[in-house]
């Protein structure tokens, strides 16, 4: 008589969760997924590799189970920020210049910043040093392929692979 029984487990934190998952913004526009970074994602449940409601709104879901999670923007790279929108020098910046592109350029502090061209005249551009995400809602649309107990340090130490700390470190 076989004994064995497969028991489903479902995400809690501390458990090694192995998922899928999209980001997507309002327009419906994928900004980010884990088939973009290699495929599904296995890390430790409440370590923080992903924005906090997400990784809250997981628990509780079994393999198979899909679900959208919107995450605030004060999550993720923060609410817009009318302050980071300034005026440079053009001479300041050196290469080819265009609205709608992104430019390195010194920030109020001289270091050298990704930045959105917003206008340009004669001798000066309009440049915005807000992250494109920042003041937008994400929704993760999430898939969870498998969950296990972690048992070994290893697992504890906050493995990842491929996470969304990307999105967590603004990068």
């Amino acid at each position: 008589m076989d004994m064995t029984k497969k028991v489903l487990l479902r995400v809690e934190h501390g458990r090694l969760v192995e998922m899928e998952y999209q980001v997507r913004l309002s327009s419906g526009k994928v900004v980010d997924s884990s088939e973009k970074s290699g495929g599904p994602v296995t890390f430790v449940c409440g370590k923080g590799n992903f924005p906090k409601p997400v990784e809250e709104n997981i628990v509780g879901l079994a393999p198979g189970e899909k679900k959208v999670i919107f995450v605030p923007p004060n999550y993720t790279y923060g609410c817009y920020d009318p302050g980071k929108v300034s005026l440079v020098a053009i001479e300041r910046i050196s290469g080819e210049v265009q609205v709608g592109k992104v430019v390195k350029a010194p920030d109020e502090f001289g270091l050298r910043q990704p930045a959105m061209v917003k206008s340009i005249w004669e001798s000066a551009m309009m440049l915005d040093f807000n992250h494109p995400l920042a003041g937008k809602t994400l929704h993760f649309e999430v898939f969870v392929k498998d969950v296990r107990i972690t048992t070994t340090e290893k697992d504890n130490c906050n493995r990842s692979q491929g996470t969304a700390s990307a999105l967590l470190s603004g990068t």
